[in-house]
């Protein structure tokens, strides 16, 4: 199954300075709840300073599929956020990242 990802930049600088923060040791995450959506988009974000782009892929994949093997994933509805990797995820046990995962979203819905 195949996320729903934010595309465009607009879209990631609007949830950026509208939503609220949340903090943790893989990633920062950004949550805006949006009732005009039916479901949830996901926006990731894998800077230069993570790695090259093996590495920045290879996090972003892990990201996805601890948010897809997550139990949260239906549940979504109507909420928007953006997920900023630190360098850490790479190392990181996935049930780890996968629990950190679903804090984030518990704790901001």
């Amino acid at each position: 199954m195949r996320l729903p990802t934010l595309k465009k930049s607009s879209q990631f600088s609007y949830i950026r300075n509208k939503g609220s923060f949340y903090k943790c040791k893989y990633f920062n995450g950004f949550f805006l709840e949006d009732k005009s959506q039916d479901g949830f988009i996901l926006g990731l974000d894998a800077s230069k300073k993570l790695g090259n782009a093996v590495e920045r892929n290879r996090a972003k994949r892990r990201t996805r599929e601890a948010i897809r093997t997550g139990g949260l994933i239906d549940s979504l509805q109507g909420v928007q956020f953006i997920l900023i990797l630190k360098k850490t995820v790479l190392k990181v046990p996935f049930i780890d990242l996968k629990q950190e995962i679903e804090k984030f979203l518990k704790h901001e819905k």
